[in-house]
């Protein structure tokens, strides 16, 4: 088609050789974002079962020595999260012989691991 003098606009076959060219380009770009936005909620899920694991742990920690003994459970955040605290007497030197005044604490909260030490205070 031969455009007049005078005459201004794009033709069809302009138009839709640009619509492809940017649709190329948009496709990619939309596909990328959506797996970051994927990749990003992870973070939200983590940062929960962190903070489930130490709020758990500050439990055990604030009970008595000679009571605590391992328990689990499951706490609603938005979503179910599985948690697991296993207590048990601390062998330093790996010699088998536990030392009663020493406990270790083990906290599992979905895929967060705490563990400490705790004391008997006397």
């Amino acid at each position: 088609m031969n455009k007049k003098e005078g005459q201004k606009g794009f033709t069809l076959l302009e138009i839709i050789l640009a619509m492809t060219i940017i649709s190329l380009a948009v496709v990619p770009i939309s596909m990328s974002l959506g797996r970051s936005l994927q990749i990003g909620g992870g973070g939200d899920t983590a940062a929960k079962s962190y903070h489930l694991a130490r709020a758990k742990m500050e439990e055990f920690l604030a009970k008595d020595f000679d009571i605590m003994a391992d328990a689990n459970g499951t706490a609603i955040l938005g979503e179910n999260q599985v948690w697991r605290v296993n207590v048990s007497d601390f062998d330093g030197d790996g010699d088998s012989n536990t030392d009663p005044d020493l406990k270790h604490i083990y906290v599992k909260a979905g895929d967060q691991e705490l563990e400490t030490l705790r004391f008997r205070i006397q």
